[in-house]
Formats: C-alpha cells, sequence, structure tokens
C-alpha cells in the first residue's frame, strides 16, 4: 500500500491510494493521513489502484467522514470489489463512493 495527501486549493485534501490496503500498512500509514486532513475542510480518497480494503481502512475512512461535515467527505474510483466491503459493513452510501 501507498499513499499520497496532496493539499489542494480552498482547503481540500487529496489522498490517493494504491495496493493492498490491510491493518498493518494501514496503521503505519495513518498518522501521516490524519495529519494531512487535520485542517481540511473536503476530503477526496482516490482508490484508483486499490485491490483490497480492511476494517482498519474502515475505521480511517470513520475518521475522516468525520473530520469533516458528511457531504465534505467522498471516495472516488472505487474497484466493484473494494464498493462491496463498504456495502457489506453497510457504509456504501453513507461515505458518498463514486
Amino acid at each position: 500500500m501507498s499513499v499520497e495527501c496532496i493539499k489542494q486549493p480552498e482547503g481540500r485534501v487529496l489522498c490517493k491510494f494504491s495496493g493492498h490496503i490491510d491493518t498493518r500498512k494501514c496503521l503505519e500509514s495513518e498518522r501521516d493521513v490524519v495529519s494531512s486532513i487535520e485542517c481540511a475542510r473536503s476530503i477526496i480518497f482516490d482508490l484508483d489502484g486499490v485491490e483490497y480494503i480492511d476494517s482498519s481502512f474502515l475505521r480511517l475512512c470513520g475518521k475522516a467522514y468525520y473530520k469533516v461535515n458528511a457531504g465534505n467527505f467522498s471516495i472516488i474510483n472505487v474497484t466493484p470489489a473494494v464498493k462491496k466491503i463498504f456495502k457489506i459493513a453497510g457504509l456504501a452510501e453513507r461515505l458518498n463512493l463514486g
């Protein structure tokens, strides 16, 4: 897994993830992601190239979701397999998957 967070105009932060996001890798990157979104007004998680996520990533999504108002968090470029995990967890509609 790799992640790159890019601060954009108007307080938007784009975090680009790739690879397998398992517990170990997510925990290793979580501090950097959380510090990057600390002052964000809107957050976008780009999952282009992500083949797998586990519950630790769902928790990170929840942190980002609650950091900004619900309408200011979205997840883009979600593969069908990853979208299925969000649906099973009951988070697909709440987290604004695109």
